[in-house]
Formats: C-alpha cells, sequence, structure tokens
C-alpha cells in the first residue's frame, strides 16, 4: 500500500522529488518579487501623469525589452546556461529599481527621469521572466516535471503578494512597491543559486554555430510570433491602463492589486487541470480557447458599473490566463530546436514588447479620445481578430505553403500511436 512506501518513493510517485521544490521555489519567489512591477502604473498616475504619459513611457519599455530579450536569451545559449544569466540580471534589476521613486523629485530639463530609470530598469528586469519560463520548461520536459503543478506556485505567490501591497501601500506609500522588489530579490537569487546549473557540458557557441536563422525559417514558430503580436497590442496595454479603468468606475486605483491578486488565484484550476487538458487536445485548441475568454473580459469591461462588476469579469482573464501560461511557453518549446530553447522564448518576449510599443502608444491616445470603456471594446474585438489569424494560420501552412503539422499541433493520440508503433 502507499502508506508503507517510503517517503522519497512517494514523491517521486506523486512528481515531487526534490527537483519539483526547487523549480516550484523558484517560480513562487520570482513572481512574489514580480508583483510589485503591477503597481508602475499606479505610481506613475499617483505623481500625476496623464494616460498619454504613461502610453509613451510603457512603449519606451516595450521598445528597450525589444533589444534585451533577444540579447539575454541569445546569451543564454550561447553560453549553455540560463541559470548564469538569470542571476547576473536579477541582480542588477534589484539595484536600480529602488531608484524609481526618485522620478517623483528630480527632473533632468524637460526630460523626467521616468523616461531613463524605468526603461533601464526593464532591460535587465523584463527578460527574467521569459528566462525563468525557459529554465523551468526545460527542466519540467528533461526531468518529466509537471509544468501546470510547479508554475501554479507562481500565481499562489503573486496573489498573495498583489494583494498584501494593495492592503499595505495605500498607508505607506506607492513608492515603496520598488523597494519590496529589491528585498523579495534576496531570496530569489538564493533559490536559484541552490538549483543545480543546467548548463549543458562544452565550451561556449559562438553565433555562427548557434545557427539562429533555423527559427525564422520556422514557419510554425513565425506563426505563432505574428500571432503573439497581434494578440498583445490589446492585451499589454489593457494591463496598463487597467487603473484608469478602476477610476473610471468610482473606485481607488491602488486596488488594482486585489484584481491581479484575485486574477492570479483563478489561474490555479487551469494549471492544476492542464496536464489532463494536454492529453485530450492540441495545444493551439487551449490558445485559441485562452483567447476567447480573454475577448469576454475585454468586451464585459465596456460595460463595468463599479469595482464589484470588474472583480467579477476578471475571473475571465484568470481562466484565459492559467490556460495561455500552462500551454503557450511549452508550444514555443516544442517548435525550437534544442540548441535555441532559450532563444526562442525570449524572442517571444520581444515580440510581445513589439505588441507593447504599438498598443501601449495607441491606447493612450484612444483612452483620450474615446474613453476607457471603449478603449476596452476595441481591445476584446482586436482579440478576437487575432485568434483567427492563428486558426488561419494552420491551413495555410499545410494546404498552401505545404509545410507539415508539427508535432506540437497534433493531436496527443496520434503521437501517442505513433510513439506506440515504435
Amino acid at each position: 500500500m502507499l502508506g508503507r512506501i517510503p517517503v522519497r518513493a512517494k514523491n517521486m510517485c506523486l512528481g515531487l522529488g526534490k527537483e519539483y521544490f526547487q523549480y516550484s521555489g523558484l517560480e513562487f519567489m520570482y513572481w512574489f518579487a514580480a508583483a510589485t512591477n503591477s503597481f508602475t502604473t499606479v505610481y506613475l498616475q499617483d505623481i500625476g501623469m496623464d494616460s498619454t504619459e504613461v502610453g509613451m513611457i510603457s512603449a519606451l519599455n516595450s521598445a528597450v525589452s525589444i533589444l534585451a530579450m533577444p540579447l539575454w536569451g541569445a546569451l543564454s545559449d550561447k553560453l549553455r546556461s540560463i541559470k548564469k544569466v538569470f542571476l547576473f540580471a536579477t541582480l542588477v534589476s534589484a539595484l536600480i529599481v529602488p531608484l524609481i521613486p526618485m522620478i517623483s523629485a528630480y527632473r533632468l530639463g524637460p526630460v523626467l527621469l521616468a523616461y531613463l530609470i524605468i526603461p533601464l530598469s526593464c532591460f535587465f528586469r523584463t527578460p527574467t521572466g521569459a528566462l525563468v519560463d525557459s529554465w523551468v520548461v526545460q527542466a519540467a520536459n528533461r526531468q518529466g516535471l509537471n509544468y501546470g503543478g510547479v508554475r501554479l506556485w507562481g500565481s499562489i505567490s503573486f496573489a498573495v503578494m498583489s494583494m498584501a501591497l494593495s492592503g499595505l501601500l495605500p498607508l505607506l506609500g506607492i513608492r515603496y512597491a520598488f523597494f519590496g522588489f529589491s528585498i523579495v530579490a534576496v531570496p530569489l537569487m538564493l533559490v536559484a543559486f541552490s538549483i543545480k546549473d543546467d548548463a549543458k557540458k562544452g565550451k561556449s557557441l559562438s553565433l555562427r554555430e548557434m545557427h539562429v536563422g533555423e527559427l525564422f525559417k520556422n514557419y510554425y514558430y513565425m506563426a505563432y510570433l505574428v500571432f503573439a503580436i497581434a494578440l498583445n497590442i490589446p492585451l499589454n496595454c489593457s494591463y496598463t491602463f487597467m487603473p484608469y479603468l478602476i477610476k473610471s468606475v468610482g473606485a481607488d486605483p491602488s486596488l488594482y492589486g486585489i484584481l491581479t491578486g484575485y486574477k492570479a488565484l483563478m489561474e490555479i484550476p487551469m494549471l492544476i487541470l492542464m496536464v489532463h487538458l494536454r492529453k485530450r487536445f492540441r495545444m493551439p485548441h487551449i490558445i485559441v480557447a485562452a483567447g476567447i475568454f480573454y475577448v469576454l473580459e475585454m468586451t464585459l469591461y465596456s460595460f463595468a458599473g463599479n469595482f464589484a462588476h470588474l472583480f467579477f469579469i476578471i475571473t475571465f482573464q484568470g481562466i484565459g490566463g492559467g490556460l495561455f501560461i500552462g500551454v503557450g511557453t511549452n508550444y514555443v518549446y516544442s517548435l525550437a530546436p534544442d540548441h535555441l530553447k532559450a532563444t526562442a522564448q525570449t524572442l517571444n518576449g520581444a515580440m510581445n514588447s513589439v505588441a507593447g510599443i504599438v498598443g501601449n502608444l495607441l491606447g493612450g491616445v484612444l483612452i483620450a479620445m474615446v474613453g476607457v470603456k471603449a478603449f476596452y471594446f476595441i481591445a476584446g474585438c482586436m482579440i478576437f481578430g487575432a485568434v483567427v489569424l492563428f486558426l488561419l494560420s494552420f491551413p495555410l501552412g499545410q494546404r498552401i505553403l505545404k509545410q507539415p503539422l508539427p508535432n506540437a499541433a497534433r493531436r496527443p493520440r496520434d503521437l501517442l500511436c505513433e510513439q506506440a508503433s515504435t
């Protein structure tokens, strides 16, 4: 009986070995620290910036991320170690982020320090999310871990931290969110340092040996990048301007943390179910389902009349986010060649940043022109168009371009049958 099996053996049967706890700890601490990022817009709004200015800073952050994402990813693949690059980027972020509150006190001529310090912090901080994704997904695939079961600890910690900050920051001051990041970064780096280096044996690769061009010749990977841009143009700026939506229904923008925390909690059921969903459905179908939940969320915001409505509606984002988190990173991992896994993930992140530039600039202007609720309705329509575009990429690839369907997009049952026959 199970009760007589040694504890170590029980843990192995349940997928709860040493590696599970290490990578779960990494996710927990990373998203605990990342929750502080949610309050950047709230802080800028608090010091008097309007939606157009916030949109410009967010667009500048995205521009910086376009360079930073593939740079750090390619460096990870070149060094054959995500761990080293992640530790360095996190350390520098912890030193720069506490400087952000300086922007309310000092100016450099006509240019606010916000246009310098926040993008500089993004250069180091933003790519760490893609690096963690790549690190954990690679470990999950190599060591047989349940990625959803590991990633859900990130959603739990994000929810706890976001809700705690929503209660504390109105009392302490929004600026303390940035100091909180640096404090939490210390245990985060200790957890990351404790994990065995994932570096592959052999010397560092040169750019020529990496053959980065393989990614750009991969039709289904490039089709996914196009979809990611189309999806994240409305999605990214919807996150940026959420405090303005909260204010429009007569609530305090600092309650944003309550919404993001609750949203993170709603991701957990989908992450728990992900291992079963992936056995029954194709990964692209799960991605489409996530997109439909995003469409529902954005369009319903345009009818919201109070904070309770927002609280209910963001449930759809939590469900959709859980589906997208659970399968999106794995889909990119499956499409990329072995020697370019980290590059593929961070390049995907860079494309999200491209979308962020367009979305944040466009969003700030649209809100000024038509109002925040009409903006969210437009965002819902744009996400629907992105989902349709993604669906059409498969018949286009198969029937017109004669590109065989990748294993990542095939039915799990068909793959099992092939494996059984071989």
